[in-house]
């Protein structure tokens, strides 16, 4: 499966977080990866040329030709998992939050996190635990149904760490952790990230056991 990974950042997202995150992605079988910088660098976006992209960066404005060409992608049966800062760039394109599922909206300090899987998966999630990470934790207001896969409790609620949202035919997942590189260590969230690539890929956990 052929995937494109736009991913930039020096300090946010870290430098070294976009290392480890590369460095898996190439252990997993299966996948090849075209790496940009940024969704302004897009090449042929169709499902002929990738099933899926991954999304790690913090940017701030983004043209009209290039989230049009995000959004049919993904509407046209395409997929996409965003992790940490993508939600809390291109603020001011609307379009980009109905893609995504949600918008940032704060975080508090870095701290050590509980992440939990929740009563109700998608069954490619299926059977992983509970975990920690020290990372920040995002808010977000939430856009149109997303299904939360792994949730944290912040002040009495529970706060979607990783969702899954469908847009058009396309598949979306988000995972929060990122903003520290230590999280891109964590097997248990790198497994997350592994199986929610080939979910946004339309493959079932079968056919992908290694995950």
């Amino acid at each position: 499966m052929d995937i494109l990974l736009v991913s930039a950042g020096i300090f946010h997202p870290p430098v070294l977080g976009r290392y480890y995150l590369k460095r898996y992605l190439h252990s997993l079988g299966g996948f090849s990866y075209h790496v940009v910088g940024s969704l302004e660098s897009l090449p042929k976006l169709d499902r002929g040329s990738f099933q899926s992209m991954v999304l790690y960066y913090h940017q701030a404005k983004i043209s009209w030709p290039a989230l049009k060409a995000l959004e049919e992608y993904i509407y046209s049966g395409g997929g996409a998992l965003a992790i940490h800062s993508a939600t809390a760039s291109f603020k001011d394109s609307s379009g980009y939050y109905d893609v995504l599922g949600g918008r940032f909206t704060g975080h508090g300090p870095v701290r050590t996190i509980e992440i939990k899987p929740a009563a109700s998966q998608e069954a490619i999630f299926a059977g992983i635990p509970a975990f920690n990470v020290t990372d920040e934790l995002y808010l977000h207001e939430l856009r149109g149904e997303i299904q939360v896969q792994f949730y944290a409790d912040y002040h009495g609620e529970h706060a979607p760490m990783v969702w899954t949202h469908t847009y058009g035919q396309g598949r979306v997942c988000y995972a929060c952790p990122g903003h520290h590189s230590s999280s891109l260590r964590n097997p248990i969230y790198l497994q997350i990230l592994g199986r929610a690539l080939a979910w946004t890929c339309h493959a079932n956990r079968e056919a992908l056991k290694h995950i």
